[in-house]
């Protein structure tokens, strides 16, 4: 009777299922983590600019950046994460409807209420009721995107966003 990740052994085949899923997550992570390494390597040969004044390769390298950060966070919960199960089922395409319904929501209120208090409302929704985290994060994490986004895109880039009431 085989043991090894990816066999499907009767009475083993749920961990042997979670095993090939961890190994997909682990690689997924990895591409993710060479196309991002790519993206700032080809990137940095284009003028970077400065905040103020932003080159050709400013938005490429920052993007590519998060994506390398964004890859390492997930590449790191992968492995850590080998043992645990994925999942599915009804009870995650609920959580992507109502993600839709929401997002849908945050393009009609945000003209009205503004750019920061739909942010806020949107990343708090997503903290709590999408991937459930204590009050007190959720609710930090949100104000920090809220205004460090705002901050970043209306002062220094001076994109006219909505401000609403606020």
């Amino acid at each position: 009777m085989a043991t090894g990740v990816g066999w499907v052994c009767q009475g083993r085949g749920e961990r042997a299922e979670v095993a090939v899923m961890a190994r997909r997550e682990v690689a997924v992570a990895a591409m993710a983590l060479v196309f991002g390494a790519t993206a700032a390597y080809e990137s940095s040969k284009l003028q970077f600019g400065t905040v103020h004044s932003p080159g050709p390769g400013f938005f490429p390298w920052w993007t590519s950046a998060a994506i390398v950060l964004l890859a390492l966070i997930l590449l790191v919960q992968a492995l850590a994460q080998r043992s645990s199960a994925a999942q599915e089922g009804p009870g995650r395409i609920a959580k992507v409807a109502a993600l839709l319904v929401v997002l849908t929501a945050y393009t009609f209120l945000l003209e009205p209420l503004g750019y920061p208090l739909c942010t806020f409302l949107l990343v708090l929704f997503m903290l709590r009721a999408t991937d459930p985290q204590r009050w007190a994060i959720a609710l930090g994490m949100a104000a920090i995107t809220a205004v460090g986004s705002y901050i970043v895109f209306a002062v220094w880039l001076s994109v006219p966003l909505p401000r609403g009431p606020l």
